[in-house]
Protein backbone atom coordinates (compact mmCIF):
# COMPACT_ATOMS: atom_id res chain seq x y z
CA UNK A 1 0.00 0.00 0.00
CA UNK A 2 1.56 3.21 -0.62
CA UNK A 3 2.29 6.27 1.85
CA UNK A 4 0.97 10.06 1.78
CA UNK A 5 1.45 12.43 4.02
CA UNK A 6 -0.16 15.56 4.39
CA UNK A 7 0.50 18.61 6.47
CA UNK A 8 -2.59 20.77 7.76
CA UNK A 9 -4.88 17.92 6.99
CA UNK A 10 -7.55 19.04 9.82
CA UNK A 11 -9.51 20.81 7.32
CA UNK A 12 -10.19 22.47 3.62
CA UNK A 13 -8.09 21.30 0.84
CA UNK A 14 -5.65 18.92 3.58
CA UNK A 15 -8.89 17.39 4.98
CA UNK A 16 -10.57 16.48 1.49
CA UNK A 17 -6.99 15.33 -0.36
CA UNK A 18 -6.84 12.84 2.96
CA UNK A 19 -10.25 12.02 1.88
CA UNK A 20 -9.08 11.34 -1.69
CA UNK A 21 -6.02 9.55 -0.73
CA UNK A 22 -7.51 6.79 1.69
CA UNK A 23 -10.33 6.30 -0.70
CA UNK A 24 -7.66 5.03 -3.62
CA UNK A 25 -6.17 2.88 -1.13
CA UNK A 26 -3.20 4.85 0.05
CA UNK A 27 -1.55 5.09 3.64
CA UNK A 28 -2.78 8.47 4.72
CA UNK A 29 -0.52 9.93 7.85
CA UNK A 30 -2.18 13.09 7.83
CA UNK A 31 -0.08 15.84 9.77
CA UNK A 32 -2.69 18.47 11.86
CA UNK A 33 -2.25 21.52 13.94
CA UNK A 34 -5.24 20.07 16.00
CA UNK A 35 -5.86 16.73 15.30
CA UNK A 36 -9.17 16.69 17.97
CA UNK A 37 -11.16 18.75 14.83
CA UNK A 38 -14.30 17.40 14.01
CA UNK A 39 -13.41 16.34 10.26
CA UNK A 40 -10.70 14.59 10.56
CA UNK A 41 -11.93 12.51 13.33
CA UNK A 42 -14.55 11.42 11.58
CA UNK A 43 -12.41 10.68 8.41
CA UNK A 44 -10.32 8.29 11.12
CA UNK A 45 -13.79 6.81 12.40
CA UNK A 46 -14.36 6.26 8.58
CA UNK A 47 -11.06 5.46 6.64
CA UNK A 48 -8.65 2.67 8.87
CA UNK A 49 -5.88 3.66 6.73
CA UNK A 50 -6.17 7.52 8.25
CA UNK A 51 -3.67 8.11 10.65
CA UNK A 52 -4.17 11.64 12.62
CA UNK A 53 -1.05 12.76 14.38
CA UNK A 54 -0.23 16.42 15.95
CA UNK A 55 1.89 18.17 13.70
CA UNK A 56 3.19 21.73 14.00
CA UNK A 57 5.27 22.49 11.11
CA UNK A 58 6.99 25.40 12.42
CA UNK A 59 8.52 23.32 15.16
CA UNK A 60 11.78 21.71 15.21
CA UNK A 61 10.47 19.30 17.25
CA UNK A 62 6.99 18.26 15.63
CA UNK A 63 8.57 17.51 12.49
CA UNK A 64 10.87 15.50 14.05
CA UNK A 65 8.80 13.72 16.07
CA UNK A 66 7.30 12.78 11.96
CA UNK A 67 10.43 11.85 10.73
CA UNK A 68 11.34 9.21 13.65
CA UNK A 69 7.53 7.53 12.60
CA UNK A 70 9.11 7.20 8.75
CA UNK A 71 12.86 6.23 9.65
CA UNK A 72 13.73 3.06 7.36
CA UNK A 73 9.88 3.61 6.06
CA UNK A 74 9.14 4.74 2.30
CA UNK A 75 6.66 7.88 1.50
CA UNK A 76 5.76 7.59 -2.03
CA UNK A 77 4.12 11.04 -1.78
CA UNK A 78 4.29 14.12 0.56
CA UNK A 79 1.98 17.28 -0.04
CA UNK A 80 3.31 20.32 2.04
CA UNK A 81 -0.39 21.93 1.94
CA UNK A 82 -0.50 23.42 5.84
CA UNK A 83 -0.71 27.07 4.58
CA UNK A 84 -1.83 30.47 6.58
CA UNK A 85 -3.03 34.20 4.81
CA UNK A 86 -3.68 36.47 8.03
CA UNK A 87 -5.61 39.79 6.93
CA UNK A 88 -6.20 39.35 3.04
CA UNK A 89 -8.00 42.35 2.28
CA UNK A 90 -6.14 44.81 4.52
CA UNK A 91 -3.97 47.86 3.24
CA UNK A 92 -0.19 45.94 2.46
CA UNK A 93 1.65 48.79 3.86
CA UNK A 94 -0.42 48.13 7.28
CA UNK A 95 0.51 44.17 7.24
CA UNK A 96 1.43 43.07 10.75
CA UNK A 97 5.06 42.05 10.60
CA UNK A 98 4.95 39.53 13.71
CA UNK A 99 2.19 38.09 11.18
CA UNK A 100 4.27 38.01 8.10
CA UNK A 101 7.12 35.90 10.13
CA UNK A 102 4.55 33.82 10.87
CA UNK A 103 3.52 33.36 7.48
CA UNK A 104 7.05 32.78 6.57
CA UNK A 105 7.47 30.41 9.38
CA UNK A 106 4.48 28.53 8.14
CA UNK A 107 4.33 28.62 4.38
CA UNK A 108 7.99 29.05 3.16
CA UNK A 109 9.80 27.52 6.35
CA UNK A 110 7.21 24.66 7.52
CA UNK A 111 7.63 22.84 3.41
CA UNK A 112 11.31 23.07 3.60
CA UNK A 113 11.73 21.95 7.18
CA UNK A 114 9.18 18.54 6.61
CA UNK A 115 10.43 17.94 2.82
CA UNK A 116 13.95 17.75 4.73
CA UNK A 117 13.20 15.54 7.26
CA UNK A 118 11.16 12.88 5.30
CA UNK A 119 14.08 12.82 2.49
CA UNK A 120 15.39 9.85 3.07
CA UNK A 121 11.83 7.82 3.45
CA UNK A 122 11.03 9.63 -0.08
CA UNK A 123 14.11 8.60 -1.49
CA UNK A 124 13.45 5.36 -0.55
CA UNK A 125 10.32 5.31 -2.33
CA UNK A 126 12.17 4.95 -5.89
CA UNK A 127 10.05 7.35 -7.46
CA UNK A 128 8.66 9.81 -4.68
CA UNK A 129 6.39 12.66 -5.24
CA UNK A 130 7.27 15.76 -3.47
CA UNK A 131 4.31 18.16 -3.99
CA UNK A 132 3.68 21.46 -2.47
CA UNK A 133 0.60 23.81 -2.60
CA UNK A 134 1.95 27.15 -3.96
CA UNK A 135 -0.59 29.67 -5.22
CA UNK A 136 -0.84 31.99 -8.17
CA UNK A 137 -0.15 34.67 -5.92
CA UNK A 138 3.65 33.20 -5.48
CA UNK A 139 4.30 34.31 -9.30
CA UNK A 140 6.14 37.60 -9.13
CA UNK A 141 5.34 38.77 -12.56
CA UNK A 142 2.10 38.44 -11.83
CA UNK A 143 1.82 40.14 -8.33
CA UNK A 144 -1.47 41.51 -7.21
CA UNK A 145 -0.06 43.96 -5.39
CA UNK A 146 -1.66 43.16 -2.00
CA UNK A 147 -0.85 40.63 0.74
CA UNK A 148 3.02 41.28 0.53
CA UNK A 149 3.61 38.94 3.33
CA UNK A 150 1.79 36.11 1.91
CA UNK A 151 2.82 36.52 -1.71
CA UNK A 152 6.16 36.74 -0.62
CA UNK A 153 5.83 33.31 1.36
CA UNK A 154 4.33 31.68 -1.77
CA UNK A 155 7.03 32.79 -4.39
CA UNK A 156 9.88 32.35 -1.54
CA UNK A 157 8.45 28.30 -1.05
CA UNK A 158 8.78 28.09 -5.02
CA UNK A 159 12.44 29.42 -4.81
CA UNK A 160 13.06 26.29 -1.98
CA UNK A 161 11.34 23.87 -4.30
CA UNK A 162 13.04 24.70 -7.29
CA UNK A 163 15.87 24.26 -6.02
CA UNK A 164 15.27 20.81 -4.21
CA UNK A 165 13.73 19.90 -7.69
CA UNK A 166 17.89 20.19 -9.00
CA UNK A 167 19.25 18.52 -6.22
CA UNK A 168 16.87 15.87 -5.23
CA UNK A 169 16.16 14.44 -8.84
CA UNK A 170 18.69 12.08 -8.51
CA UNK A 171 17.33 10.26 -5.86
CA UNK A 172 14.10 9.59 -7.96
CA UNK A 173 12.38 12.62 -6.54
CA UNK A 174 9.99 14.83 -8.13
CA UNK A 175 9.15 18.15 -7.14
CA UNK A 176 5.69 19.87 -8.21
CA UNK A 177 4.29 23.11 -7.09
CA UNK A 178 0.47 23.40 -7.80
CA UNK A 179 -1.81 26.42 -7.27
CA UNK A 180 -4.69 24.56 -6.40
CA UNK A 181 -7.42 27.32 -7.40
CA UNK A 182 -9.36 29.79 -5.41
CA UNK A 183 -11.69 26.97 -3.08
CA UNK A 184 -14.66 27.82 -0.51
CA UNK A 185 -12.28 27.16 2.34
CA UNK A 186 -11.54 29.12 5.75
CA UNK A 187 -8.67 31.14 3.55
CA UNK A 188 -10.43 31.48 0.32
CA UNK A 189 -13.91 32.54 1.82
CA UNK A 190 -17.70 31.96 1.15
CA UNK A 191 -17.26 33.55 -2.69
CA UNK A 192 -14.91 31.06 -4.08
CA UNK A 193 -16.36 28.91 -6.34
CA UNK A 194 -14.96 25.59 -6.39
CA UNK A 195 -15.95 23.57 -2.98
CA UNK A 196 -12.96 21.89 -1.21
CA UNK A 197 -13.62 18.56 -2.69
CA UNK A 198 -14.01 19.31 -5.64
CA UNK A 199 -10.62 21.35 -5.59
CA UNK A 200 -8.74 18.45 -3.44
CA UNK A 201 -9.79 15.66 -6.36
CA UNK A 202 -8.18 17.75 -9.18
CA UNK A 203 -5.04 18.74 -7.06
CA UNK A 204 -4.81 14.74 -6.55
CA UNK A 205 -5.52 14.21 -10.76
CA UNK A 206 -2.42 16.58 -11.22
CA UNK A 207 -0.34 15.28 -8.91
CA UNK A 208 -1.17 11.36 -10.26
CA UNK A 209 -0.63 12.68 -13.73
CA UNK A 210 2.86 14.04 -13.26
CA UNK A 211 6.11 11.91 -14.16
CA UNK A 212 9.53 12.55 -13.60
CA UNK A 213 9.76 15.10 -16.72
CA UNK A 214 7.45 17.19 -14.38
CA UNK A 215 10.43 17.48 -12.21
CA UNK A 216 10.52 21.51 -11.00
CA UNK A 217 7.50 22.46 -12.30
CA UNK A 218 4.97 25.66 -10.96
CA UNK A 219 1.60 24.74 -12.40
CA UNK A 220 -2.07 24.87 -12.09
CA UNK A 221 -4.42 21.61 -11.82
CA UNK A 222 -4.86 21.62 -15.32
CA UNK A 223 -1.48 20.74 -15.57
CA UNK A 224 -0.64 24.16 -17.69
CA UNK A 225 2.86 26.33 -16.36
CA UNK A 226 1.82 28.58 -14.07
CA UNK A 227 4.39 32.29 -15.02
CA UNK A 228 7.05 32.63 -12.27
Amino acid sequence: MPTVVITGAEQGLGLELARAYAASGYDVLAGCLKPDTTGIRTLVQEHPAVTAIPLDVTREGSVAALADRFAGKAVDVLINNAGVHFRKWSVPETVSFADWELTLQVNTLGPARVSFALRDSLALAGAAKLVTISSDWGSVSNHPGTAYDYCSSKAAVNSVMRGLAINWAKQGISVLMIHPGWMRTTMGGADAPTLPSEGAQLVKSAIDLATPQDNGRYIDTSGNDMPW
